[in-house]
């Protein structure tokens, strides 16, 4: 066990310090305890103890609600730093990872982008250059090696890397199960626009001589099961099709043949409509949407466009009874929002507390690449296997977001779903 010495044990610091020690660490705010423990040990005060490394604590952990911090930049071991001090390890690692675990800088005053949501170029990391990588996961590398030098044996928990596809499927089908009215008013806005191959799609959809083009179904099932994949499907289900909650239309028997179907291979989840951000209640409809489709309790969700408001949105979660969010990542950009690649417990700074959240982050979503980061496939198939190197040198979750109706044969998504395809072939 590792034993770590405080004169004050707060909420925060016994949250981060299991978050990042699981249960292989204890605190302790007796002195002389900790001076006669067996084992690696890590003196967190500015008092001069004789053994243990010595890391100078900032005020973080033991004041409660939200301010505005001093970050300032340094440098460790090659890495980036913050909240530096005279001890051992020359920063305080407790109040850095808690910092951007808790999502902290969401709290204070941003500036959010064209959809409401809090931008990514407001955060420490993608002004400093290290939103590439997982910044926590690196610092507990660097520890383990400096614990080492005191006890040869120590190791931090064990953990073991993994692959974790997920998709969201906002348009289930392109043409199928969409209702008349849709249908009728589609095919006259293509006459106009004298959009012909959309012309002859619907009619071939329509007469049921050729397969939806978003319908790519069967062939995930079939890369899954060759490559022994476990994904998630989050499925939008709003009632009201008000831009950008445009799927199909959640009461037709196609959605609920498909989430049938899913839900009996796959883990599954809700994608909360953009509306149910700021109404609980529609959020519990689409729940129940998915409950009756399903025949399941569901515990698992992804906001639709990301779109979440610390505390709000989490907490609006909690009370739904949903148990695992994977809303962590940035809708414009790709990279490690919360600086991590393992699932952590989500912090109400507001209400200082650990929550029942568990929260699994993403590093790559399809779309940021293409409408974003404007990559083509070769560059965004480079970002793709940077990020699973990355996430398996800190055996990490390697999870990333992918959308059906970008992985079709259509003439303009073709070479994205080769992409894909020629990707998991290289794993």
């Amino acid at each position: 066990m590792l034993t770590i010495f405080s004169p004050h044990i707060s909420k925060r610091l016994a949250y981060i310090v299991a978050t990042l020690f699981s249960d292989t660490a204890i605190i302790t705010d007796n002195a002389a305890e900790y001076l006669i423990s067996e084992g690696p040990c890590i003196n967190y005060s500015d008092q001069l103890l004789e053994t243990g490394l010595q890391i100078i604590p900032v005020e973080i952990l033991q004041e409660t609600g939200v301010r505005e911090q001093s970050v300032k930049m340094d440098q460790w071991r090659g890495l980036p730093v913050f909240f530096s001090g005279k001890g051992q390890i020359p920063f305080d690692i407790f109040g850095a990872s808690f910092y951007l675990l808790s999502r902290y800088e969401e709290y204070l005053g941003h500036t959010k982008d064209e959809y409401g949501r809090y931008g990514h170029q407001n955060s420490l990391a993608y002004r400093n250059g290290f939103l590439d990588i997982p910044l926590v996961d690196y610092w507990m590398q660097e520890l383990e090696k400096e614990l080492q030098k005191i006890n040869p044996s120590y190791r931090l928990p064990d953990r073991s890397f993994r692959i974790q596809p997920s998709y969201d499927i906002d348009i289930a089908y392109r043409f199928s199960h969409q209702s008349p009215f849709k249908n009728i008013k589609g095919y006259f806005l293509d006459l106009l626009m004298m959009r012909f191959d959309d012309l002859m799609e619907r009619a071939t959809v329509y007469s049921r001589r050729q397969k939806d083009s978003y319908d790519i179904y069967e062939w995930l099932d079939a890369l899954h099961q060759h490559y022994q994949l476990k994904p998630f499907y989050f499925f939008l289900l709003a009632e009201k099709q008000k831009y950008p909650d445009r799927n199909v239309d959640p009461y037709t028997s196609g959605m609920h043949l498909l989430i049938k179907e899913h839900a009996r291979k796959y883990q599954i989840g809700i994608h909360p409509s953009v509306q149910s951000n700021h109404d609980k209640s529609i959020l519990e409809r689409e729940l129940k949407i998915l409950t009756y489709h399903s025949g399941l309790p569901i515990h698992h969700s992804r906001q639709h466009y990301l779109k979440f408001e610390l505390p709000l949105t989490y907490r609006q979660l909690i009370e739904a009874g949903i148990q695992q969010d994977h809303s962590m990542g940035y809708g414009a950009v790709n990279g490690f929002r919360a600086s991590t690649c393992v699932p952590f417990y989500w912090y109400d700074i507001m209400e200082d507390k650990k929550t029942s959240l568990e929260i699994l982050p993403f590093c790559y979503m399809d779309s940021a690449a293409i409408f974003h980061e404007r990559l083509n496939t070769e560059m965004a198939m480079e970002r793709m296997l940077y990020f699973f190197e990355t996430v398996k040198k800190v055996n990490g979750v390697f999870s990333y977001v992918m959308h059906n109706h970008f992985l079709t044969e259509q003439k303009e998504w073709i070479m994205w779903r080769s992409m894909y395809e020629t990707f998991l072939k290289t794993l």
